[in-house]
């Protein structure tokens, strides 16, 4: 993230280096060799559309809930419930606040629903939001092919509250790559 964010200053610079250069002297020169810097500030552009966040609202298009057991206690599943389409899947992660789960709401059965399961290994904490959760869409599309439908059809995301409570209490440190391990 760092080297993207240097890239671009770097070659933002250059861009207003050679556009004062071709200003001053007049030079066409400089303003041609200036017309080729935003092609090459472009790779180092953040990708905005990378992540999702969503805000749910109990007559809205998302909504989070947790299921509850014949007995009237929770059970141990977080339920994402949205419409069709609302989820863009070549999106990076969808990020969801804990703290938006509610209660006491009544959804209609449908038989027509697609769930898909968010394993354990699917999710990751927010680096710098509290208590928000990312869910890795490309492993959940990777893992659909196999279904009878498509992640367009798909309308819930059933969670284990077991595994948000396990990825919150843990650092969650990513262990260093092949090529990078530290020896003792």
């Amino acid at each position: 993230m760092k080297s993207k964010l240097i890239g671009l200053l770097a070659t933002s610079l250059l861009f207003l280096t050679f556009i004062v250069l071709s200003l001053s002297f007049q030079s066409t020169i400089y303003l041609y060799i200036a017309s080729v810097f935003p092609l090459l500030i472009v790779p180092f552009l953040p990708d905005i559309r990378s992540n999702q966040y969503i805000k749910p609202k109990s007559s809205g298009a998302v909504r989070l809930l947790t299921m509850e057991n014949k007995d009237g206690g929770d059970s141990d599943f977080l339920v994402i419930l949205f419409e069709p389409g609302y989820v863009k899947w070549n999106g990076g992660m969808l990020f969801f606040n804990l703290a938006d789960k509610m209660k006491d709401v009544y959804v209609k059965p449908d038989p027509y629903a697609a769930t898909l399961t968010v394993l354990k290994y699917d999710l990751l904490k927010h680096r710098s939001k509290k208590n928000w959760i990312g869910i890795s869409l490309a492993q959940l599309q990777e893992r659909s092919e196999q279904l009878s439908y498509t992640t367009n059809e798909v309308n819930r995301l059933i969670i284990r509250i077991t595994d948000i409570q396990e990825l919150q209490q843990s650092n969650h440190k990513h262990p260093a790559s092949v090529g990078r391990q530290v020896g003792a």
